[in-house]
């Protein structure tokens, strides 16, 4: 408890460290171009909290991406070690097996089966160890189908992990049946926004100049047309990416 504690303020520090430095560098900077230090450094005060709340985040956010990693490939390594275990292969051995590979599921069994072998540990603290690792409740799940099986040690313990990883394999084809109904909405705002927005934005600019008395310098344009309109593009496939589940993604 002592050593999540510390290791929680010592990376708070360390966020407040870099914002810290870039709210300086952004006070630099506009100190050059606004030529008005006071304003700069609000400015740059203004910078370091969102700076400071994104580094803070940031383990957070990579932890639960790893933990959707995990829960996009651990299926198949569940249904491997099932396999294996109702053909009798030790408990130990189905572990290694299952580590065979290059997915996020085959390096975490890497590391329970070097923490059993090489380093002592047994099967359930190797187990917890991954689960702590992973912030995943379907991964939970099944570290304690999987402990149960190394207790029993009984060609019908690869049972119980069959059924979870067809669980989870269900529950990824009813994400994918979802996300295809959504990508429909998807792909008509990319149409919009990358064709019939810079067209609208084409016949605007040239009946305003002619009825409205609208004027855009050719900078003003060249802005819009050459980097506004590329940058919307990829906020729309950003934004579709991030509701994309992650076995669709791959790794």
């Amino acid at each position: 408890m002592h050593l999540t504690l510390l290791q929680k303020q010592k990376h708070s520090m360390q966020s407040a460290k870099y914002a810290a430095v870039f709210s300086l560098a952004c006070w630099l900077l506009l100190g050059l171009f606004l030529e008005n230090a006071l304003l700069a450094g609000l400015l740059g005060l203004l910078c370091f909290f969102p700076v400071f709340f994104l580094a803070l985040y940031n383990p957070i956010a990579k932890k639960k991406r790893h933990g959707k990693l995990v829960e996009s490939c651990l299926p198949f390594s569940l249904l491997k070690i099932a396999v294996e275990l109702g053909l009798g292969v030790p408990f130990v051995n189905a572990l290694e097996h299952a580590s065979e590979g290059k997915d996020c599921c085959a390096k975490e069994f890497r590391i329970i089966a070097k923490e059993i072998k090489e380093q002592g540990a047994s099967v359930e603290q190797a187990l917890r160890h991954f689960a702590e690792r992973t912030d995943s409740s379907l991964a939970r799940r099944a570290v304690t189908q999987l402990a149960a099986a190394s207790e029993q040690g009984s060609k019908n313990s690869g049972k119980p992990i069959k059924r979870i990883a067809i669980e989870m394999l269900t529950r990824q084809k009813l994400e994918s049946k979802l996300f295809s109904g959504k990508m429909v909405l998807g792909s008509l705002l990319f149409i919009a926004v990358s064709a019939i927005v810079p067209a609208l934005f084409q016949s605007f600019s040239i009946v305003g100049s002619v009825i409205l008395q609208l004027q855009f310098t050719a900078i003003q344009l060249f802005l819009i047309i050459v980097v506004g309109f590329p940058l919307l593009d990829l906020a729309v496939l950003l934004f579709i990416r991030s509701r994309t589940p992650v076995f669709l993604r791959g790794q």
